[in-house]
């Protein structure tokens, strides 16, 4: 028994020894490297805009409506037509007031005649002086008669108080109309205007004269529009700024009420330096990117700009030449060997491989 237990003791230290034999150290990893997308940093033109919505509004725009109550007798326009201005529209009856007119002008001529004598009688002194002051009275009482029916009768005639295109009619001829009863729209449309609103920070870069640029709904082509004034006062509520542009409209492609997405050119640089906004790292104090300079990774400072949807202009750290990394940000680390791949002129990318063995995606384990 106690040779078997020593057989045992010894099989079982020989099999240990053996273990620690097998796990021995290999060989030292050898550091491996990303690969990383880098763009080439330089100078370009950038606009800085800013976008809007907005209505086009007719240059002038009234609802016609009747000032005298009576009937329809006629109707002269066609609607969705172009009427001078001056042209009647619509006609109300005005016989009763042409009747109430001849009897005014009757007495007129009786008042004028009465004081063409008696101006006579007074180089006479065959009247007083009053009674002449009387007929005078009369007669200026009779022409303001006159000219109080025939005021009246032009308000039984609609006209079209400038050039511009009648809407659709509300009222039909017979028809009995009240005062304050619309006939139909009138509008001038030889040009429009524009009214959109921005916040009010942006109040020193608007001046009046100014061009933007618009699309509408439906429609792929842009129109040019020339700001025309701002709104001296700003909206308590949305603390916003209410904008007018007019923009010319002869051919009447475009419709009032429209509307109008708006974009405005606050300024222009022409040697900005951009980069992809995926490629900025904030932080709390500041802001870097990692740049790519002989094969390893280096971090720069930068400090950011004017920012788009998807590009952010830097204004100190970077300068024309710089090889920007933009894939793989979140595990990389200055000093941290990479492999780059660049676009060809072919447009097909081109990879450069440093003596580090590739690990595409992150280090091997």
């Amino acid at each position: 028994m106690n040779l078997l237990r020593l057989a045992l003791i010894a099989s079982v230290v020989t099999s240990a020894g053996c273990g620690k034999r097998i796990a021995s150290p290999s060989k030292a990893k050898t550091a491996a490297s990303y690969l990383v997308d880098v763009v080439p940093v330089g100078p370009q033109p950038y606009r800085e805009t800013l976008f809007a919505t907005g209505s086009l509004v007719a240059r002038e725009t009234v609802q016609l409506q009747s000032e005298r109550a009576g009937v329809v007798r006629s109707i002269s326009f066609e609607e969705g037509n172009a009427v001078k201005a001056g042209e009647v529209l619509v006609a109300i009856d005005d016989s009763e007031l042409r009747a109430h007119l001849a009897r005014a002008k009757a007495q007129l001529d009786l008042a004028a005649a009465t004081e063409s004598r008696q101006r006579d009688l007074l180089k006479t002194r065959g009247i007083s002086d009053s009674d002449y002051d009387q007929s005078q009275a009369n007669l200026n009482i009779a022409k303001a008669e006159v000219a109080l029916i025939e005021s009246q009768i032009a308000k039984t005639q609609i006209r079209a108080p400038f050039d511009g295109v009648a809407g659709l009619r509300r009222v039909s001829v017979g028809a009995y109309l009240t005062p304050g009863t619309t006939l139909c729209s009138f509008q001038d449309i030889s040009s429009l205007k524009i009214d959109f609103t921005l916040p009010e920070v942006y109040l020193p870069y608007l001046r009046s004269g100014q061009k933007v640029t618009f699309r509408i709904t439906g429609r792929a082509d842009k129109f040019e529009a020339t700001i025309l004034a701002v709104e001296p006062t700003i909206d308590v509520a949305t603390r916003s700024l209410l904008v007018r542009a007019t923009v010319p409209n002869e051919d009447t492609k475009l419709l009032p009420g429209s509307f109008a997405e708006v974009e405005v050119l606050l300024g222009e640089i022409p040697d900005a330096i951009l980069i992809p906004a995926i490629a900025l790292i904030p932080g709390l104090k500041q802001q870097t990117v990692f740049v790519h300079r002989d094969g390893k990774v280096e971090e720069r400072k930068v400090q950011a700009g004017l920012r788009t949807s998807d590009s952010v202009q830097i204004i100190e750290g970077l300068k024309a030449g710089d090889e920007l990394i933009t894939s793989g940000i979140l595990q990389l680390r200055p000093g941290m060997p990479v492999q780059v791949k660049r676009a060809t002129a072919a447009g097909k990318s081109r990879t450069e491989t440093p003596p580090a063995p590739l690990v595409e995606g992150g280090p091997r384990e």
